[in-house]
């Protein structure tokens, strides 16, 4: 069963029970009532869970009065459960003992009196955090319908519903909470909230969907900001049907009212997705300022939509900041490169040389030595470019074998080692898509040694 951010959380302690314990039950009012709760058949074709109160004309009921010895007991143990005194704690096995002691001499009670013994006894079971005992008092008090107030067996069928939900029973919670609708004529933004957490709960995302976007959309048009877990399951929602347009809106709403780090991240990943690429950058690159790039991986990322981009700058100074100062990103053959290439893009060639070689001692791989060769190379250090390049061809891994060997001939006909050179721009001449450029250099590099040769015989 899936989980979810609680939608029908309840306070079971003085908090729960000071809504729903009246001081005293012979003052509770004979407004309105109905049925206990039966099965209830959960369809997928449901849709949107509306109120339908079929018993709004069931306004009145008659059902016997309490006697006073009845009364004071019941209203003492609501005092044990709700202490008038606010510096007296509640004592729910006090109250427990006592609704005990009630329900053995309960011979003779008349059905109300059934009613309010059940419910108080279900009361006392919450405060002590038995919800299975609970519910059982509950319902065996919905049983004595209609002896109760409507107003009164509605509040304890949602209660029962709510249970159930603690309990991780979300078919038992939805069945007793969609009976529940039929007894009130108001279905509030939390109430379809909490029917989208247990549709969502029973894997019918369609149903969850279609309640949470209903509780998101009264609470927006009454002027209120939506709680944090209701955007979030809309969000997830949408993004489990790869709806990305409106996940994308819900995502923004987010960030609009709960900006966090981690809706940056993901709103990055959602732009990639629907090929925004700039915008994904600006998120992650927010994310990164707020903190929230918290892995090696992540930090990578940044770097390379940096490069992607064409922002070597800002890369190489990320890079260099998470392997040296944070120590967050490993300093490995290919993350040494990375920053080297983002130092080279950025025109610091001084350092990306020192980064190259960093990156060159730790490889085995060809292709990552190379470039660092062909760095060398770009700045007329010779030796240092053919020892790397001859690296990267005995090391091998390479991709393309020809340009390791113009790199060693270039560096080598630098150098005036022209038979070196020609060695190498013949070996690159191999390669059928380096031939016609490695043919003109042999021819060169022959030319040259021969002007030279000429000259120094004069």
């Amino acid at each position: 069963m899936r989980q979810v951010l609680p939608a029908v959380s309840i306070a079971l302690s003085r908090t729960l029970l000071a809504g729903v314990i009246a001081v005293s039950p012979l003052l509770v009012s004979k407004a309105v009532d109905a049925v206990a709760p039966g099965a209830v058949e959960i369809s997928s074709a449901m849709a949107q869970v509306k109120a339908k109160n079929k018993y709004a004309k069931d306004q009145q009921r008659k059902f016997p009065n309490v006697s006073e010895s009845f009364g004071k007991k019941i209203t003492e143990a609501a005092n044990y459960l709700q202490p008038q005194d606010e510096s007296v704690k509640p004592d729910p096995k006090k109250a427990m003992q006592l609704l005990s002691e009630m329900a053995a001499n309960s011979a003779k009670a008349n059905a109300y009196e059934l009613v309010l013994l059940h419910q108080y006894t279900g009361y006392a079971h919450l405060g002590s955090e038995n919800y299975a005992k609970a519910i059982e008092s509950f319902n065996k008090m919905l049983a004595q319908t209609p002896n109760m107030p409507l107003a009164t067996e509605a509040s304890t069928i949602r209660i029962v519903g709510q249970l159930y939900s603690q309990m991780d029973n979300p078919k038992k919670a939805l069945e007793t909470l969609l009976k529940w609708t039929e007894y009130t004529d108001t279905i509030k933004p939390e109430d379809s909230y909490m029917f989208s957490t247990l549709y969502y709960q029973l894997e019918d995302n369609n149903n969850a969907l279609l309640n949470v976007n209903e509780a998101v959309k009264n609470q927006e048009v009454a002027g209120k900001v939506p709680a944090e877990s209701w955007y979030v399951l809309q969000r997830g929602l949408y993004f489990d049907k790869e709806d990305y347009k409106n996940g994308l809106v819900v995502l923004e709403k987010l960030i609009k009212h709960y900006p966090k780090a981690q809706y940056w991240k993901q709103l990055s990943q959602v732009y990639y997705v629907v090929d925004r690429p700039k915008d994904s950058l600006h998120a992650l690159e927010t994310c990164y300022l707020m903190g929230g790039l918290t892995t090696e991986r992540d930090v990578i990322r940044l770097a390379s939509m940096y490069l992607e981009e064409e922002v070597p700058y800002k890369a190489s100074k990320v890079l260099k900041k998470a392997i040296y100062t944070d120590k967050l990103v490993e300093p490995t053959a290919k993350n040494l490169k990375l920053l080297a290439d983002s130092l080279r893009l950025a025109q610091d060639a001084k350092e990306s040389l020192v980064e190259y070689e960093k990156a060159a001692e730790k490889s085995t791989d060809g292709d990552l030595i190379i470039g660092l060769a062909q760095a060398y190379l770009a700045t007329d250090k010779y030796k240092e470019a053919s020892k790397w390049g001859r690296q990267a061809l005995k090391a091998g891994k390479l991709k393309r074998v020809d340009y390791a060997n113009l790199t060693v001939a270039q560096a080598e006909f630098e150098l005036k080692n022209f038979d070196e050179a020609i060695k190498f721009f013949k070996e690159a001449g191999k390669d059928a898509r380096s031939s016609k450029v490695a043919a003109q250099w042999v021819t060169f590099s022959e030319k040259e040694k021969a002007r030279l040769e000429a000259l120094a015989q004069n």
